[in-house]
Protein backbone atom coordinates (compact mmCIF):
# COMPACT_ATOMS: atom_id res chain seq x y z
CA UNK A 1 0.00 0.00 0.00
CA UNK A 2 2.69 2.60 0.90
CA UNK A 3 1.96 3.40 4.05
CA UNK A 4 4.83 5.74 4.51
CA UNK A 5 3.57 7.77 1.69
CA UNK A 6 0.27 7.88 3.27
CA UNK A 7 1.75 9.42 5.87
CA UNK A 8 4.08 11.85 4.11
CA UNK A 9 1.31 12.53 1.82
CA UNK A 10 -1.27 13.59 4.76
CA UNK A 11 1.87 15.04 6.70
CA UNK A 12 1.76 17.05 3.55
CA UNK A 13 -1.66 18.34 3.91
CA UNK A 14 -2.44 16.35 0.82
CA UNK A 15 -5.95 14.03 0.60
CA UNK A 16 -4.38 10.35 0.48
CA UNK A 17 -6.61 7.56 -0.84
CA UNK A 18 -5.47 4.31 0.33
CA UNK A 19 -5.97 1.18 -1.98
CA UNK A 20 -5.50 -2.67 -0.41
CA UNK A 21 -6.74 -5.80 -0.12
CA UNK A 22 -5.85 -6.22 3.13
CA UNK A 23 -8.54 -5.03 6.16
CA UNK A 24 -5.81 -4.33 8.61
CA UNK A 25 -3.56 -2.50 6.35
CA UNK A 26 -6.91 -0.18 5.40
CA UNK A 27 -7.84 0.45 8.79
CA UNK A 28 -4.10 1.64 9.99
CA UNK A 29 -4.59 3.86 6.60
CA UNK A 30 -7.24 5.28 7.65
CA UNK A 31 -5.57 5.97 11.75
CA UNK A 32 -2.96 7.96 9.49
CA UNK A 33 -5.66 10.19 7.82
CA UNK A 34 -6.06 8.20 4.56
CA UNK A 35 -9.34 7.67 2.70
CA UNK A 36 -9.46 3.88 2.70
CA UNK A 37 -10.23 1.81 -0.49
CA UNK A 38 -10.68 -1.81 -0.66
CA UNK A 39 -8.66 -3.03 -4.22
CA UNK A 40 -12.17 -5.00 -5.30
CA UNK A 41 -14.75 -2.72 -6.27
CA UNK A 42 -14.56 -3.11 -10.43
CA UNK A 43 -15.15 0.42 -10.13
CA UNK A 44 -12.41 1.68 -8.64
CA UNK A 45 -11.10 3.86 -11.04
CA UNK A 46 -14.64 6.00 -10.73
CA UNK A 47 -14.47 5.61 -7.04
CA UNK A 48 -11.29 7.50 -6.82
CA UNK A 49 -11.78 10.07 -9.38
CA UNK A 50 -15.04 11.02 -7.49
CA UNK A 51 -12.83 11.39 -4.27
CA UNK A 52 -10.32 13.48 -5.41
CA UNK A 53 -12.70 15.48 -7.83
CA UNK A 54 -11.98 14.62 -11.01
CA UNK A 55 -9.18 12.31 -10.66
CA UNK A 56 -5.33 12.01 -9.00
CA UNK A 57 -2.85 14.57 -9.85
CA UNK A 58 -0.29 11.93 -8.20
CA UNK A 59 -0.66 7.84 -7.28
CA UNK A 60 1.70 6.04 -6.17
CA UNK A 61 1.91 1.67 -6.85
CA UNK A 62 3.64 -0.51 -4.68
CA UNK A 63 1.94 -3.78 -6.35
CA UNK A 64 4.01 -4.42 -9.33
CA UNK A 65 0.32 -5.68 -10.58
CA UNK A 66 -0.42 -4.79 -13.73
CA UNK A 67 -4.52 -4.92 -13.61
CA UNK A 68 -3.85 -2.25 -10.41
CA UNK A 69 -1.60 -0.34 -12.32
CA UNK A 70 -3.42 -0.19 -15.14
CA UNK A 71 -6.66 0.98 -12.51
CA UNK A 72 -4.66 3.64 -10.91
CA UNK A 73 -3.43 5.36 -14.27
CA UNK A 74 -7.28 5.56 -15.36
CA UNK A 75 -7.70 7.08 -11.91
CA UNK A 76 -5.36 10.05 -12.53
CA UNK A 77 -6.64 13.20 -13.98
CA UNK A 78 -5.26 14.61 -17.49
CA UNK A 79 -1.34 15.18 -16.88
CA UNK A 80 -1.57 13.31 -13.91
CA UNK A 81 1.95 11.25 -13.16
CA UNK A 82 1.63 7.08 -11.54
CA UNK A 83 5.13 6.28 -9.92
CA UNK A 84 5.97 3.02 -9.54
CA UNK A 85 7.81 1.69 -6.53
CA UNK A 86 7.52 -2.20 -6.58
CA UNK A 87 9.84 -4.17 -8.87
CA UNK A 88 7.90 -5.57 -11.91
CA UNK A 89 8.66 -9.59 -12.29
CA UNK A 90 6.43 -9.49 -15.79
CA UNK A 91 5.71 -7.77 -18.83
CA UNK A 92 3.71 -4.63 -17.69
CA UNK A 93 0.70 -4.49 -21.16
CA UNK A 94 -0.81 -1.18 -20.66
CA UNK A 95 -4.27 -0.90 -21.35
CA UNK A 96 -5.74 1.33 -24.08
CA UNK A 97 -6.02 4.77 -23.08
CA UNK A 98 -4.49 4.68 -19.91
CA UNK A 99 -1.48 7.03 -21.23
CA UNK A 100 -4.17 9.47 -22.62
CA UNK A 101 -4.57 13.47 -22.09
CA UNK A 102 -0.78 13.76 -21.07
CA UNK A 103 -0.92 10.90 -17.86
CA UNK A 104 2.91 9.75 -17.21
CA UNK A 105 4.41 6.48 -15.52
CA UNK A 106 7.82 6.46 -14.25
CA UNK A 107 9.76 4.22 -11.95
CA UNK A 108 10.59 5.53 -8.81
CA UNK A 109 14.23 4.12 -7.03
CA UNK A 110 14.70 4.30 -3.15
CA UNK A 111 12.06 7.54 -3.19
CA UNK A 112 14.06 9.67 -5.59
CA UNK A 113 14.96 11.69 -2.68
CA UNK A 114 18.13 13.13 -1.13
CA UNK A 115 18.44 11.51 2.09
CA UNK A 116 20.53 14.29 3.50
CA UNK A 117 17.39 16.37 3.21
CA UNK A 118 14.90 13.90 3.34
CA UNK A 119 15.82 12.50 6.51
CA UNK A 120 16.22 14.94 8.88
CA UNK A 121 13.03 16.23 7.48
CA UNK A 122 11.04 13.10 8.01
CA UNK A 123 12.49 12.52 11.71
CA UNK A 124 11.66 16.42 12.51
CA UNK A 125 7.56 15.02 11.15
CA UNK A 126 8.11 11.96 13.10
CA UNK A 127 8.95 13.71 16.71
CA UNK A 128 6.29 16.34 15.98
CA UNK A 129 4.07 12.95 15.66
CA UNK A 130 2.95 13.60 12.04
CA UNK A 131 4.84 10.42 10.64
CA UNK A 132 4.42 7.61 13.30
CA UNK A 133 6.47 5.72 11.35
CA UNK A 134 7.22 2.76 13.89
CA UNK A 135 3.56 1.78 13.73
CA UNK A 136 4.27 -0.10 10.64
CA UNK A 137 7.23 -2.25 11.86
CA UNK A 138 7.05 -5.60 13.71
CA UNK A 139 10.68 -6.81 14.86
CA UNK A 140 11.39 -10.56 14.69
CA UNK A 141 14.53 -12.03 15.69
CA UNK A 142 16.84 -13.44 12.47
CA UNK A 143 15.52 -16.98 12.89
CA UNK A 144 11.84 -16.06 12.79
CA UNK A 145 12.54 -14.76 9.00
CA UNK A 146 10.08 -17.42 7.71
CA UNK A 147 7.21 -16.37 10.17
CA UNK A 148 8.26 -12.77 8.90
CA UNK A 149 7.59 -13.23 5.27
CA UNK A 150 4.46 -15.28 5.62
CA UNK A 151 3.32 -12.24 8.52
CA UNK A 152 4.02 -9.61 5.46
CA UNK A 153 2.16 -11.71 2.94
CA UNK A 154 -0.69 -11.99 4.85
CA UNK A 155 -0.81 -8.58 5.96
CA UNK A 156 -0.47 -9.43 9.72
CA UNK A 157 2.40 -6.72 9.83
CA UNK A 158 3.00 -4.06 7.13
CA UNK A 159 7.63 -4.12 7.47
CA UNK A 160 9.06 -6.54 9.44
CA UNK A 161 12.46 -5.50 10.82
CA UNK A 162 15.00 -8.83 11.50
CA UNK A 163 17.26 -8.32 14.27
CA UNK A 164 20.35 -10.62 14.09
Amino acid sequence: MGLAAVMAATAAGALAVAVDRHPGRLALAERLGATALSVTPADLPERIRRLTDGGAQYALDTTGSAPLINDALRSLRPTGHLGLVARLHTALPLEPGTLDRGRRISHICEGDAVPGLLIPRLTALWQAGRFPFDELIRIYPLADINQAERDCESGRVVKPVLIP
